[in-house]
């Protein structure tokens, strides 16, 4: 009676006190961590003795009292890399752990046919006996690969996304797919931010993130449409850098708002928000309308040449690459000089 009750009592509560101090594990699907964790700077991984951080260099300890930085690397033992030498990298692309920042390295080995081409090229240009100091001391060659891990790591999480359990004791978190909301990646949700976040302040947060990115991307795609407003200009025989400084604007912004409707057609389609890109499409046509009728005439014939020439005069290439067919002098007719073909002029754009 009351003796079985206290004792099953005592293995419940021992059984609650395990599992709390165990804790449940949680394995992230790979796809969580697409984008990496929210506010997590990388920092390098270095393998070293016993994983304990060397002492500060020589230059460190004389300039302290600049208060640098100190550095962000992660140490790990170096005994973790022991089954190194047996790996697929180590016996097929000779991959070794050289250290001197975490690097690994794996040198380029030349088929003999190439190593006695190179001997041939560098006798016939005079360089096969051309020792220097430099030769003597190992550095990187070409074909040679070296790589280096980072990694994010924090100490606490906060996750979105669909919880599903794997066994009896682990768990796992895979992204959640918003049925009939947009395509796939639009309906995807799967986040992870560094801290201690709730859910509607990492849906906030992202948000910020994407409008951040977008408007870095539209202010982007206007700088490019000034240069871009000026080309166009030219193969529609307009000159808008002799224009008002109003018709230069007309002229940009009707660039730049054609352009943002043809992103936002392509990457929301027709269905989603068809009257703001419909909007910014007309916008940007009577802007693009106005720039071409107030402009200055210029370059009659010239088209794309002239867009050509332009260019090249912008790249400060020789002035024989860019002169006009349309404004070749022609041969004088007359007896004098001058006469005949009054309108034949060497122009340089």
């Amino acid at each position: 009676g009351d003796g079985d009750y206290d004792n099953n009592n005592e293995i419940n509560q021992q059984q609650q006190h395990d599992n709390k101090k165990r804790g449940i594990q949680a394995n992230l699907d790979p796809k969580m961590l697409s984008n990496g964790v929210r506010s997590q700077p990388y920092r390098l991984v270095e393998f070293v003795p016993n994983g304990r951080a060397p002492p500060p260099s020589f230059f460190s300890r004389i300039f302290s009292f600049l208060n640098l930085p100190n550095r962000n690397t992660r140490y790990e033992p170096l005994q973790l890399l022991k089954d190194t030498p047996y790996s697929p990298a180590a016996t097929r692309d000779n991959f070794v752990y050289v250290g001197q920042g975490g690097y690994f390295f794996s040198p380029h080995e030349s088929a003999t046919s190439s190593k006695l081409f190179n001997y041939f090229a560098q006798y016939l240009e005079g360089s096969l006996f051309d020792w220097q100091m430099g030769d003597l001391m190992p550095s990187c060659t070409a074909g040679d690969v070296r790589f280096r891990y980072e990694v994010q790591d924090p100490t606490v999480v906060s996750v979105l996304g669909m919880l599903r359990k794997q066994d009896d004791e682990r768990l796992k978190i895979t992204p959640r797919t918003m049925h009939g909301i947009g395509d796939a990646n639009a309906a995807t949700i799967g986040l992870v931010h560094a801290g201690h976040s709730g859910a509607r302040a990492m849906i906030l947060a992202e948000d910020s993130d994407s409008k951040n990115r977008a408007h870095m991307v539209r202010g982007l795609l206007f700088l490019w449409s000034i240069p871009a407003s000026r080309l166009a200009g030219v193969a529609l025989e307009r000159e808008l850098s002799e224009s008002s400084f109003a018709t230069q604007v007309e002229g940009v912004f009707g660039l730049f708002l054609a352009l943002l409707g043809a992103v936002w057609l392509l990457v929301w389609g027709e269905t989603f928000g068809a009257m703001e890109t419909t909007l910014v499409f007309f916008t940007g046509a009577v802007f693009g309308y106005l720039a071409l009728k107030s402009a200055v005439r210029k370059g009659a014939g010239r088209r794309w040449h002239g867009v050509w020439c332009r260019v090249a005069k912008w790249a400060n290439a020789p002035p024989e690459w860019r002169v006009e067919d349309s404004y070749v002098p022609a041969p004088p007719t007359g007896n004098k000089l001058g006469e005949g073909d009054d309108g034949a002029r060497s122009k340089m754009l």
